[in-house]
């Protein structure tokens, strides 16, 4: 709501869905942060990401609403900027150098704000208590290290009369299930379920290794050898034979032969004859799990369902 020529309540910031410099969507105002001194707001925390679970603070340098848009609050710094931002805890307010690295990370050097704010019960945001306790906005300062920007330490809270601020309902929901707060604004549930997320990791189960050791067996073989042995023959002298000899004497004599045999000769050597190695093989298996998983489901009451594949069904 516009009071004056670019004076606006504050609670309009409340109201308000944040967009970065570049037109993307943010999300919700979560909080904001006034000045003790000016009575004006100088940050906001703005909800970003997947259900809008994260925050950062922002400050307000340079803001605008988007023409007559009063639902559109356009922040003068990109989304990847704002991701960024240190996370503070602002529960208990800002102190000056917590304002100061806010805006040594925003890289503000000087940037004005054109807008004015007023409260709902017609006192301007003047550091104090106004309104509804709920909705509180810890005191901000407007320090800037190194900026040429004075700085208040004001650390009191001044709160903001938000009666009909979506936050109410929407901000209890938060607490309890992030994805509630942005369901709310659509008059929609989101259905959650956990889901089974199976790892494998590699453990050890046992070692193999090869260890030589040393029998004694006998082994018997069996060699072919020969021998000379000796066989006395007696042949009768024919007459031919005896006249060719002719007369011989009664004498002595003797006769010999030189006999042979093989003799079987062992002896041992060491060769190689076989070689044993490990080797590791990987043999695929299937192994089966299971776990107990939580899973939400949505009931309706007095509406009218469609499942495109099946038609109405109430």
């Amino acid at each position: 709501m516009t009071t004056q020529n670019n004076t606006r309540d504050i609670q309009a910031l409340f109201n308000a869905t944040a967009f970065d410099s570049q037109g993307e969507k943010l999300g919700d105002v979560k909080e904001i942060f006034v000045d003790d001194a000016s009575g004006q707001p100088t940050f906001v925390e703005v909800n970003h990401g997947l259900f809008g679970m994260n925050s950062s603070l922002v400050p307000l340098r340079g803001h605008r609403f988007n023409g007559s848009n009063t639902d559109e609050l356009v922040l003068a710094f990109p989304k990847d900027r704002i991701k960024d931002a240190p996370g503070i805890d602002s529960d208990a307010g800002l102190s000056v150098e917590e304002q100061n690295e806010i805006y040594r990370h925003y890289g503000i050097t000087d940037a004005k704000d054109e807008v004015r704010y007023t409260t709902n019960d017609s006192r301007t945001a003047q550091g104090g208590r106004a309104g509804n306790e709920e909705h509180h906005a810890a005191g901000a300062g407007v320090g800037a290290a190194g900026a040429g920007v004075g700085a208040s330490n004001g650390r009191h809270h001044a709160d903001v009369d938000a009666p009909d601020h979506k936050d109410r309902v929407a901000g209890e929901a938060t607490d309890r299930n992030p994805a509630a707060a942005d369901a709310t604004d659509k008059d929609a549930l989101v259905r959650s379920e956990e889901q089974l997320n199976v790892e494998k990791e590699n453990v050890k189960t046992g070692k193999a290794r090869l260890r030589k050791y040393v029998v004694n067996e006998t082994e018997t073989v069996e060699v072919p050898v020969t021998r000379e042995e000796v066989r006395v023959e007696r042949t009768p002298i024919s007459e031919e034979e005896a006249a060719r000899l002719g007369n011989s004497e009664i004498s002595e004599g003797d006769a010999s032969v030189t006999l042979h045999e093989e003799r079987v000769t062992v002896n041992k050597e060491t060769v190689p004859v076989e070689k044993v190695e490990l080797n590791k093989e990987q043999v695929r298996g299937t192994e089966r799990v299971s776990e107990e998983l939580q899973k939400e489901r949505i009931e309706t009451e007095g509406v009218t369902e469609h499942d495109p594949n099946r038609g109405t069904t109430k």
